[in-house]
């Protein structure tokens, strides 16, 4: 799958997760990886909690591409980013 439809995908995936669960306005990225892995997005979680969308977010931040993902929300630590997805304003 090329990152283009990654991206997409994932998107969706997180447009849908809002959709079916309103009481919910922001989750870690970790914990949607079953359902990128329903979509197919991802093949299997690794051994560290959702490492393969943790990867794509990293590159896409590399790339000052975080936009392509609007509904992704940096919590910036000192060492680390902690990843979310939050509810877009409709």
């Amino acid at each position: 799958m090329d990152e283009k439809t990654k991206i997409a995908r994932i998107n969706q995936v997180v447009t849908d997760y809002f959709k079916s669960n309103p009481s919910v306005n922001k989750i870690p990225a970790m914990d949607l990886m079953s359902e990128f892995i329903k979509a197919g997005i991802f093949n299997k979680d690794s051994e560290r909690e959702g490492l393969p969308i943790r990867k794509v977010l990293r590159k896409l931040d590399r790339n000052n591409e975080l936009d392509k993902i609007p509904s992704v929300l940096p919590e910036r630590k000192t060492k680390n980013t902690n990843w979310y997805f939050q509810r877009l304003k409709s």
